[in-house]
């Protein structure tokens, strides 16, 4: 089609827009090409190292080359079929968003548009909310239900807006797991810090930035550690997020509370991390696995438990 004629025609710039078009073209034959080699990769019969990256057969157990242990062919073709789903920059980054914004969609489907804007109490409660009170009583699970649940439409977007933004810089400077894992931590801290500092008090905790925080805290910490230029701006840059969500949580009469709790989690964990960085924490890369994988289970027995408490 003569795309430079149409939009003249329209009273456009038929070349400006002709070239956009072939740019676009161009980018999804370049997508087209990188998912067919990504669905050869998930379907390749061998094995790949994680630690020296030699080919091994699907039947061995370990690396005939340096003799690490290696997973089952399945898992590892089950990792590559993701790789083709998940940005590469930033995967847990973008499995955050999408269980938040996924059981945000959950609470409005299930107990209607309301839940769009301003969802009631009882809805809230319902979908994991943290109410000091009731933690009290036996409802542990919230400390982390409460991290995926969100007051309305305009409370998910701005935490999501600023995990899109923080997210994927600190989980390519630290890694997933040791991202997930302060993640979560910093979640734990700010419900913990509400519950300790409220006492039994009834009223409702929702939203992941006491989470945000955390890494806020975490990107601060390390970088002020860690020194230099470039420290003193990632520092810098930090200490601006954290200087302008607390004055914000103030003016609208969020739970800074939360907020804190999480900032301090993170910036504790900030510290370990410069430390590990400079050579005194060799050896942690595998606790961190641990945490993670840890944590994870832990997110998911706190849904399944809570769920179970509604069936009870």
């Amino acid at each position: 089609m003569d795309w430079k004629n149409f939009f003249d025609r329209l009273g456009l710039n038929g070349v400006a827009w002709q070239w956009r078009i072939i740019r676009w073209q161009n980018a999804w034959a370049n997508r087209k090409a990188r998912w067919s080699a990504g669905r050869q990769r998930v379907a390749y019969q061998h094995k790949v190292c994680p630690h020296c990256g030699a080919l091994v057969d699907r039947a061995d157990a370990a690396c005939m080359r340096c003799g690490t242990a290696v997973g089952s062919w399945r898992g590892q073709a089950i990792l590559r079929a993701l790789g083709l789903v998940l940005p590469a920059w930033c995967p847990l980054t973008a499995l955050l968003l999408a269980a938040n914004i996924i059981w945000f969609a959950l609470t409005v489907v299930l107990f209607g548009l309301r839940g769009l804007i301003e969802p009631d109490s009882a809805t809230l409660v319902k979908m994991g909310a943290l109410v000091p009170g009731f933690f009290w009583q036996g409802a542990y699970w919230q400390l982390i239900t409460y991290g995926y649940q969100h007051g309305g439409l305009l409370h998910i977007i701005f935490n999501m807006v600023t995990l899109s933004q923080v997210g994927p810089y600190l989980e390519r400077q630290f890694g997933g797991k040791r991202f997930f894992a302060v993640y979560t931590l910093a979640l734990i801290g700010g419900g913990l810090a509400d519950v300790l500092f409220r006492g039994p008090a009834i009223m409702l905790i929702v939203g992941a930035s006491g989470a945000l925080f955390g890494l806020i805290g975490l990107g601060m910490s390390f970088a002020h550690f860690y020194g230099g230029v470039q420290g003193h701006e990632q520092r810098n840059f930090f200490l601006k997020w954290a200087l302008y969500g607390f004055v914000f949580g103030a003016l609208v009469g969020a739970d800074n509370v939360a907020h804190a709790g999480g900032f301090v989690v993170g910036a504790a964990l900030g510290w370990v991390l410069e430390r590990e960085q400079r050579g005194h924490g060799a050896r942690a890369d595998r606790v961190w696995t641990v945490a993670a994988m840890t944590l994870a289970v832990l997110t998911l027995a706190a849904f399944v438990w809570m769920l179970l408490s509604r069936l009870a």
